[in-house]
């Protein structure tokens, strides 16, 4: 008999410690998974594939901004305002379509949603995206499941655990104090916003990654050229109908699931720069890309709820000035994004592909690369200057 008391003691002691232990981590809750914030309301964690789960979970929203470090300057308010709802942004950077679908699946069950803005980034037309990058799904994707319970391994690390038992509140426990109109947002970090104004600032900025991997790309893509070796693959059919599969997979799939949903994607506006090397030295990758937007507008057709909009065609996107590195823009051109979409301006259809597509084509054909790597290797190699001669 007082064997089995003990016995009894035990798992009772051993119930109680570990639903005081789990009624712990439900009341911590860093990010924000189970509950609205009691603390540190203003607090987030950096990295979004995590936190959106628990922004997902418990904030007041109607429409929301899914897209990479493309959309993460993008504010909520203004998109409120200009597009209707009452948007928030949960832009991933770096995403992959199939990893934004795990997140847009769970989101599109939880509650209806009027508008998602989403980025057609190239990577996710030109490539299926099967890669884990630099954060492995299996590290977040049970966030998003059906399971609640499972949300706790969120917690059983060293990191929170620490954070729990020493009752920590320092940033690397709770995030990072934000501004949650766009909680990711980028633009005012003076490491980056002090690359833009024009290729001079780049200069400046040489030994950043962004910088030396695009004065890098560009060179060795004009040496390329020079040489006549030019990227392209003799599988180009089999990979479009691939870019189409994983097209329909990660995204029409949702299109057609949620017909009161409308789905406003956009291919980001990146340089002139970006899109030239694609479409002189990336041939296989540029016609990768056009088959894509092609077939997305098809799309547009049959689905009321899709609408596509891009600026390829527009000036600003010649301007280097508008950009830290051949990819990112300025946050204002977030805000004229909104405004062109408010107007529907930039809108594409089966009437107007073609000659977006041509007039898109043309200017990144043309576009000089070799006078803008004669800037780039005087710059760095200024004892040594060298023209690269072409066209």
């Amino acid at each position: 008999m007082k064997n089995k008391k003990i016995v009894f003691t035990f798992i009772i002691t051993s119930i109680v410690l570990v639903v005081l232990f789990f009624s712990i981590l439900f009341i911590y809750d860093p990010l924000k998974v189970f509950h609205k914030p009691w603390m540190n309301k203003e607090y987030l964690q950096l990295n979004m594939r995590e936190q959106a789960a628990g922004i997902i979970n418990n904030w007041e929203y109607d429409s929301v901004i899914l897209g990479t470090s493309i959309l993460e300057c993008t504010s909520s308010k203004e998109a409120s305002n200009k597009l209707g709802g009452k948007f928030i942004n949960i832009s991933l950077a770096g995403s992959y379509f199939f990893e934004r679908a795990i997140i847009l699946k769970y989101l599109l069950k939880k509650k209806p949603i009027k508008k998602i803005l989403y980025s057609l980034d190239t990577i996710g037309l030109t490539d299926t995206g099967k890669s884990d990058g630099t954060f492995k799904i299996d590290s977040w994707s049970y966030l998003y499941d059906n399971n609640r319970l499972n949300d706790f391994k969120a917690y059983i690390n060293n990191k929170y655990l620490k954070c729990l038992f020493s009752l920590s509140s320092k940033r690397k426990c709770f995030g990072r104090k934000v501004n949650f109109d766009r909680p990711n947002s980028w633009h005012e970090f003076p490491d980056q916003a002090i690359r833009f104004g024009g290729l001079n600032n780049w200069f400046n900025a040489k030994e950043n990654p962004q910088i030396k991997h695009a004065f890098s790309m560009i060179l060795d893509s004009i040496q390329n050229i020079k040489k006549g070796q030019i990227h392209f693959d003799n599988n180009l059919a089999a990979n479009i109908k691939a870019s189409e599969k994983y097209i329909d997979e990660n995204l029409i799939k949702y299109i057609k699931q949620y017909p009161n949903t409308k789905f406003i994607f956009i291919l980001p506006p990146y340089s002139r720069i970006q899109f030239a090397i694609n479409a002189q030295y990336n041939k296989s990758s540029f016609e990768r890309y056009k088959a894509s937007v092609r077939y997305l507008v098809s799309k547009s057709n049959k689905f009321e709820n899709l609408l596509i909009y891009g600026w390829g065609n527009h000036s600003f996107v010649d301007n280097i000035a508008n950009y830290k590195d051949p990819q990112h823009f300025e946050y204002k051109i977030n805000s004229w994004m909104l405004d062109a979409i408010s107007r529907e301006e930039g809108l594409l259809t089966s009437t107007n592909i073609d000659v977006y597509l041509d007039i898109f084509s043309n200017k990144s054909l043309n576009y000089d690369l070799y006078d803008l790597g004669n800037k780039i290797n005087n710059y760095l190699n200024p004892m040594k200057p060298k023209k690269i001669k072409g066209y």
